[in-house]
């Protein structure tokens, strides 16, 4: 089962005190299909697919559909707030958009969620239909996603679980030889059989170093190399992170003391991970654990993490954010000799709760790699 109706009825009554708030007639949501562009789609419609809503102040949020969508039996599968959506067919999202805003507006402002995911067309013609009415706000629904209530939270414990299940297939299955392509089979074919729709899986088989390649290359795992591989389902929704970086027979010396220094990074940031920690305060502790070592860490060491593999914001050396119960970190500093050399990637998706912290994951790296 995936959101209940009664929380996409909360999140309307929200959305809606957001619109009285700012003075809006209406807000025009467009997402993509894509791990960091569906978010505010999905927490809408519950549909991953991304598309165009256009939510009122007062009824049914309208959801427009292609004609063949429309007809499909599939659509109801594949957004779970069907019912309390309007469904509209469209054969021309521009029209349509100007049709319902036009429907919707009474003079005031009108709020634009989702800017990069909009056709130029479509922006010119809002741009020219309602002029500085239109209002770019991308961080209009960061304080409704941010903080996870327990449907939510169920959803990434159940994505933490599949991501689990997968580092356990991962280390029966690595070989020298094997190929990336081979390795991006068994993973994807893990997370279908689990009811996840999608999953976001960086990977590297390449000697010792994690370039991160979005798909599969044709490279193959050396022995005492290893796979990278930031493996990220999505359960229902929401992701779940479990990044690792596994031996292909042994670690070889430096590459070990690279996951030593990740394993003490790790330990440190845990000691501050509760309410009240500012988020830049554990970029620092990880950071400097790592430099303490003699090594570089180069990359973002995590981020929020929810609908979005990037729920808003990341952990960096200047975000203020204050560390509430209900958010949802991935934190997975890296730990490299140089940048563009060898190095390692590992980490947790964490829960902050009222009085500390829950790692979702049940597999103890640390514990198993070193």
């Amino acid at each position: 089962m995936g959101i209940s109706i009664k929380e996409y009825e909360r999140r309307y009554t929200a959305i809606r005190e957001v619109l009285k708030k700012e003075g809006l007639d209406s807000i025009l949501v467009v997402g993509m299909s894509d791990d960091f562009n569906r978010g505010n789609i999905r927490y809408i419609t519950g549909s991953g697919r991304g598309g165009t809503c256009i939510f009122p102040p007062e009824g049914k949020p309208v959801m427009l559909a292609m004609p063949n969508a429309l007809a499909s039996p599939k659509l109801p599968k594949t957004m779970e707030a069907f019912d309390l959506l309007d469904i509209r067919e469209t054969s021309n999202n521009i029209e349509q958009v100007i049709k319902e805003l036009s429907r919707l507006d009474k003079g005031r402002k009108i709020g634009l969620v989702g800017l990069a995911c909009m056709s130029v067309p479509m922006y010119l013609t809002v741009k020219e239909k309602f002029g500085s009415r239109l209002v770019d706000l991308p961080l209009l629904f960061e304080p409704l996603r941010v903080i996870k209530n327990a449907e939510e939270i169920e959803k990434i414990r159940g994505a933490a679980s599949v991501a689990d299940k997968i580092y356990t297939k991962l280390r029966k299955i690595i070989k020298p030889g094997l190929s990336e392509y081979s390795i991006y089979g068994e993973v994807k074919k893990i997370l279908y059989e689990e009811g996840c729709e999608y999953g976001f899986d960086l990977l590297d088989g390449a000697g010792s170093m994690m370039n991160m390649a979005f798909f599969p290359t044709v490279d193959k795992l050396e022995a005492n190399g290893t796979l990278f591989m930031e493996i990220s389902p999505s359960y229902q929704g929401y992701y779940a992170q479990l990044p690792v970086t596994l031996p292909v027979g042994k670690y070889q010396t430096h590459v070990k003391q690279m996951v030593m220094a990740w394993a003490e990074a790790d330990k440190a940031m845990q000691k501050i991970l509760r309410p009240g920690t500012k988020v830049s305060d554990i970029y620092h502790t990880l950071i400097d654990t790592v430099q303490a070592k003699g090594f570089k860490s180069p990359l973002r060491p995590g981020h929020s993490i929810g609908l979005d593999i990037l729920d808003y914001w990341s952990i960096t050396d200047t975000n203020d954010t204050i560390l509430k119960p209900g958010m949802a970190l991935a934190i997975h500093p890296c730990v490299m000799v140089k940048p563009g050399g060898d190095g390692v990637g590992m980490g947790y998706t964490y829960l902050i709760t009222e009085t500390g912290y829950e790692r979702f994951s049940k597999i103890d790296l640390a514990k198993e790699l070193i």
